[in-house]
């Protein structure tokens, strides 16, 4: 055996020696697995040559993609995916993986970059992961209105190990349109883990925010060819830039899986697609198929980056049509092996003003004007001009590669708003989504101003001048993870947090005690237009119990019209009722058919002390802050 085998091989020991003393140690596992392997084995069997600490990012996007892929295509064929089949698949990558690694020994052995480039890589990681892992301790519940439904949704795949085209024993929706491939590759990783459902969204939900530091930096560095330059952009996604830790108070589990998988797009469309070879095409196709059932706005985002690529720089060369033939048949392709879904999508789109989230273009909520608080956040003003003063640096090296930038983000800009020539707002391409995203393209131009500072200095000094310079890049740009990572010690917004701990042990007693068939009335408040929500921890009844409540997931608004009426009704009453009596309540559920009511001591509408030691309601469990109540 020689070195390079050696070393591969006791890499992957010592990593699965870390991984069984750490805790949760069969949540590593499946993410590790699940999240890294299947495209460390496509990258490495399809090979595009590119350099180390590029194809991280290749990895992370492959991997996220296969499996809403696999997931489509055994429900079209009628089958599912088991837990059985699960593990055997993950315990098979696993040995293709080993299998790669010893063929990989064949090879020369070098160090991947040099070792303080390495070691700061190995900085940002680790601190990356301190600080995701640092934002949920104490947290017992993903937190807002978005984790709820997806944990429902993901519960719905992990029982069926098929797609969610019905909601089905939880809720009344067929035909169930909602981008799902989140919570596809969430399920597969979650029937591993032994967690609990909320347990595991908030591990996977910060395991997913590691990699798209990850993931931007790996594909800056391909895009540029500047290690430094990719440091920086992870940098900045990482600690610097609020978003996407803060996705955290807002559950975008989504957004953010699909914007780990966008930068392999950027990538890919900047190198792959002039090769004679269909390689690219090939790893192109695969992402853009997994991304569209992921999150339509971040697959919006990749699509009109290969179009600001072909504008700014195919366009110009001998290979133009070459290279568009090469997109188009990619997004063809990526269209072709989504089109069961897609086929689905296109059925059950609604006419503008249905008022359904169905509808392609109109609503209010998509308007610049509702999303102008998040633009213009004062850390988005703050990097704003730090990106663009990069970016002007960055003209000097890599002046394509920041016109393209500003190219692409010019056109997601319009589409977000085409109102500025005349068109109607698109209802999926909504502006709350590109401010939530504008970490991304300010990441990649502190990224270029980075790379076009380090290459032009380095070429103009001397060499001992220029190895000093590098030594004092390298420590600036370590102490500010440093820096940086220390004040980032939380990133919840208290006022997004519905369930808390007491909610935990309450929901517990439920799984032990309740009946399958049992109803909850719980407390209920607006959130948006009609649509409302829980307000405390009974909400998290229907995804974790499995029971019935008051006021389902907001996703109720996919289902039919009377479904949508039936909830509606019933919770514009609940919304109204703070001032009832214990009997009128007890009367609203029997006349609605439900058991037991979820109270709480800061409850609006069952109020631990409203229904206490009353004839119309027995209490059959109670902590701190929580009571359960059947009705007489």
């Amino acid at each position: 055996m020689n070195r390079q085998r050696m070393i591969g091989l006791g890499g992957l020991l010592g990593l699965a020696l870390l991984i069984l003393i750490l805790p949760n140690s069969r949540f590593w596992f499946a993410a590790l697995v699940c999240a890294l392997a299947p495209g460390y084995v496509l990258e490495r069997w399809l090979d595009l040559d590119l350099a180390p600490l590029v194809r991280p990012s290749l990895w992370i996007g492959l991997s996220l993609a296969v499996w809403p892929l696999g997931y489509l295509w055994l429900t079209t064929l009628g089958l599912s995916l088991s837990t059985g089949m699960i593990t055997l698949i993950a315990f098979g990558l696993l040995a293709g993986v080993g299998w790669r690694l010893w063929r990989e020994g064949e090879r020369p052995w070098a160090l991947p970059a040099p070792v303080p480039i390495l070691g700061l890589a190995l900085l940002i990681v680790t601190f990356a992961i301190s600080t995701r892992i640092s934002h949920i301790r104490n947290v017992a519940f993903p937190p807002w209105v978005d984790s709820l439904h997806h944990a429902t949704i993901m519960r719905v795949i992990a029982e069926s190990g098929q797609v969610p085209y019905s909601l089905r024993p939880y809720m009344p929706v067929d035909n169930f349109g909602y981008h799902w491939g989140f919570h596809a590759t969430a399920a597969t990783i979650y029937n591993l883990s032994g967690m609990s459902i909320p347990q595991f969204m908030l591990w996977y939900g910060q395991f997913l925010g590691v990699l798209v530091v990850i993931s931007v930096g790996s594909a800056t560095i391909g895009l540029t060819k500047s290690p430094i330059a990719g440091l920086a952009a992870a940098t900045m996604t990482g600690f610097i830039s609020i978003m996407p830790a803060y996705y955290l108070s807002w559950g975008r589990y989504t957004l953010l899986s699909g914007l780990a998988m966008v930068p392999v797009v950027l990538l890919l469309a900047w190198v792959a697609l002039d090769r004679p070879d269909r390689k690219g095409l090939i790893l192109l196709t695969l992402v853009v198929g997994g991304l569209l059932p992921t999150h339509f706005v971040a697959a919006g985002f990749a699509l009109l980056w290969c179009v600001a690529v072909w504008l700014g720089r195919d366009v110009w060369t001998e290979q133009r049509w070459q290279i568009l033939g090469k997109q188009a048949a990619s997004v063809g392709m990526a269209i072709l092996l989504m089109s069961p879904w897609l086929a689905l999508l296109i059925r059950e789109i609604q006419p503008a003003g249905s008022g359904t989230p169905k509808q392609l273009i109109g609503g209010g909520y998509n308007t610049y004007e509702a999303a102008k608080g998040l633009y213009w956040t004062w850390n988005n003003l703050l990097l704003f001009l730090v990106g663009l003063l990069a970016a002007w640096i960055g003209l000097f090296q890599h002046w394509r590669l920041v016109l393209i930038s500003f190219l692409w983000a010019s056109l997601v800009m319009l589409f977000a708003n085409p109102v500025v020539i005349g068109l109607p707002y698109l209802s999926f391409f909504n502006n709350n989504i590109v401010a939530l995203a504008i970490f991304l393209p300010i990441s990649l131009w502190f990224g270029f101003g980075v790379a076009s500072l380090d290459q032009g200095l380095s070429k103009h000094l001397k060499q001992g001048v220029a190895r000093g310079w590098r030594a004092i890049r390298t420590a600036i740009l370590a102490i500010t993870v440093l820096i940086s990572a220390t004040k980032m010690h939380s990133v919840i917004n208290d006022g997004t947090i519905i369930a808390k701990a007491d909610d935990l042990t309450a929901l517990n007693w439920i799984v032990q005690r309740i009946p399958k068939n049992a109803r909850f009335a719980i407390n209920t408040e607006g959130w948006l237009y009609n649509v409302a929500r829980g307000s405390d921890g009974g909400w998290w009844i229907l995804p974790y119990a499995g029971l019935q409540v008051s006021t389902p997931p907001v996703v109720y608004n996919q289902g039919t019209a009377e479904y949508i009426a039936a909830v509606e009704a019933e919770t514009s009453w609940l919304r109204n009722a703070n001032e009832k009596s214990a009997a009128e309540l007890a009367q609203w559920m029997r006349e609605h058919n439900y058991d037991y009511a979820y109270a709480t001591t800061n409850g609006k509408i069952f109020n631990q002390a409203k229904l206490a030691n009353t004839a119309e309601f027995e209490l059959v469990y109670e902590n701190a802050s929580v009571a359960i109540y059947l009705r007489r």
